[in-house]
């Protein structure tokens, strides 16, 4: 109970409490770095008392990338940006909940324990999320809200969780056919809507289909379009207007390529911002509280080049080669295994994230929470590969419930 208790908590002050708005700024600045202090700790007291143990850490050598790139990052900001090493590590605080996935290895949590918390956080999100939308302009969270789009869109952490619960719900429930899945995928159909992004309805759509096409469980593709229909139509008519305006801005927007401001974004990050060649393989480092951070926030509030919205694009301008390699090194990995299918949710998770790389918030080095749920899937695979990594009889998957069981 004591690790479990212990991973809950730091994943929750990765999502900073959902920003809740009672929490003074500070603290909520704070809450990330007692999450690595925890990590790092906990770490530290397994590595000295610890079983030594851990079976096959698949995703080691990559993460490791993402570290020293980091690391090397972090002279190129000092170098070529001039800010200061304290500066910079500070700003980097989230690229730290990458040892999550080593310690996870300590912890030997469950896989169940593990599915069933992301789904609890999904359903938290849910409620604050709604309950926020309502609410408006009462704050019930601090993150960044506005009106676009025909919707209030509400950027708070914990989306991530939202996706990865939407396809556990998909998958149970054909294995399971209770109402209760049914009413939890129309209402994370609802919220994406409300999100008002429309990378990750479109992503959803696409996976959705994917679903239907490799899984066991759908047994008649009649059936699959049916619920689909059920689904997709109330949510269609409900949200009508919301859809419209969505799709008004992508006819807009794709008029011409180079009008779009992401990519004019991109280009901009890609080319100008760079100040020499050796920053191409370097990075130029995280923001910190410096005129280099302040000339970022410039580029955004004076032409809306919002360096957090080109997914892996601007993660490389911060972290350079290395970073981009151990992504790829990830992605390769995770996608590469056979696994059980109740644990397909983790590869819909990796090809979501495939789908918006460069066009999304950027989930393996601009948000801790993206970071740790990643981890915490790559582990999973690593749990489901390395059967025999406990000391009782080595695990299977049961033909039956799908699960891990002693064969």
């Amino acid at each position: 109970m004591f690790k479990k208790i212990i991973l809950i908590t730091i994943i929750l002050c990765a999502l900073e409490f959902f920003r809740l708005a009672f929490l003074p700024d500070i603290v909520i600045k704070a809450i990330e770095m007692v999450g690595v202090a925890i990590i790092l700790f906990f770490l530290v007291i397994y590595f000295v008392y610890g079983d030594s143990r851990l079976g096959k850490m698949r995703f080691a050598l990559p993460i490791a990338l993402i570290l020293i790139s980091v690391l090397i990052s972090m002279f190129g900001s000092y170098s070529f940006q001039n800010q200061s090493f304290a500066a910079t590590a500070i700003g980097q605080r989230v690229i730290y909940f990458y040892l999550i996935y080593f310690l996870l290895h300590y912890l030997r949590i469950p896989i169940d324990f593990i599915k069933k918390t992301i789904v609890v956080f999904a359903i938290a999100y849910i409620v604050l999320y709604l309950a926020q939308y309502t609410l408006y302009p009462t704050e019930l969270t601090k993150s960044k809200m506005f009106m676009d789009r025909g919707t209030l869109r509400i950027f708070m952490p914990g989306a991530g969780y939202l996706v990865i619960a939407y396809f556990i719900w998909l998958y149970l429930i054909f294995k399971s056919f209770r109402i209760r899945y049914l009413v939890f995928l129309l209402v994370s159909l609802a919220v994406f809507v409300l999100l008002g992004t429309r990378q990750v309805i479109a992503s959803i759509v696409l996976l959705s289909i994917l679903f239907l096409l490799q899984s066991k469980v759908v047994k008649s593709k009649l059936l699959f379009f049916s619920l689909i229909g059920l689904t997709i139509i109330p949510v269609y008519f409900l949200f009508e207007d919301i859809l419209f305006a969505m799709f008004e801005v992508t006819v807009s927007q794709s008029q011409s390529i180079e009008s779009n401001i992401r990519f004019r974004a991109a280009k901009f990050f890609l080319t100008d911002f760079f100040p020499n060649k050796i920053a191409y393989f370097t990075g130029n480092g995280a923001i910190g509280s410096s005129l280099y951070g302040v000339r970022i926030a410039n580029y955004a509030e004076r032409y809306g080049f919002y360096q957090a919205d080109l997914g892996l694009i601007g993660e490389y301008t911060k972290y350079g080669v290395l970073f981009v390699v151990g992504v790829i090194i990830i992605f390769y990995r995770s996608l590469s295994p056979k696994l059980s299918e109740n644990l397909m949710f983790i590869k819909y998770n990796f090809l979501g994230l495939i789908l918006t790389l460069v066009t999304g918030g950027g989930a393996f080095g601009s948000s801790s929470t993206n970071i740790l749920i990643n981890c915490m899937l790559l582990y999973l695979i690593d749990l489901y590969l390395n059967r025999d990594m406990d000391s009782g009889p080595p695990l299977t998957v049961s033909s039956v419930t799908g699960k891990l069981a002693p064969s």
